[in-house]
C-alpha cells in the first residue's frame, strides 16, 4: 500500500520542463515518502519512467492513466 507523501500537479507543462520540477519535489522529501505527479503530457508518460531508471534514489512504483491524466507514484529510496 502506497502513502502519497506530496502531490505535484504539473497538468499543462509540456516535456522536457516536468522532469526538474520532479527532482526539485523529489529532494524536498524523505526516505520512504512517495511523490503522485500529475501530468497531462502523454509524451511524459515514455520519458519520465524511462529517466527514473536512471535514478537510484528514487524508483517509479505505480503509474495510473485515469481519463487524459497520468499518476505517477515515485517512492524516495
Amino acid at each position: 500500500m502506497k502513502v502519497v507523501t506530496e502531490i505535484l500537479d504539473l497538468r499543462g507543462n509540456p516535456c522536457p520542463g516536468n522532469w526538474p520540477k520532479i527532482l526539485i519535489s523529489l529532494e524536498t522529501l524523505d526516505r520512504g515518502d512517495v511523490l503522485e505527479v500529475i501530468l497531462d503530457d502523454i509524451i511524459a508518460l515514455d520519458r519520465i519512467p524511462e529517466l527514473l531508471k536512471e535514478e537510484i534514489d528514487y524508483k517509479l512504483i505505480e503509474t495510473q492513466v485515469i481519463n487524459t491524466n497520468i499518476h505517477l507514484f515515485i517512492k524516495v529510496f
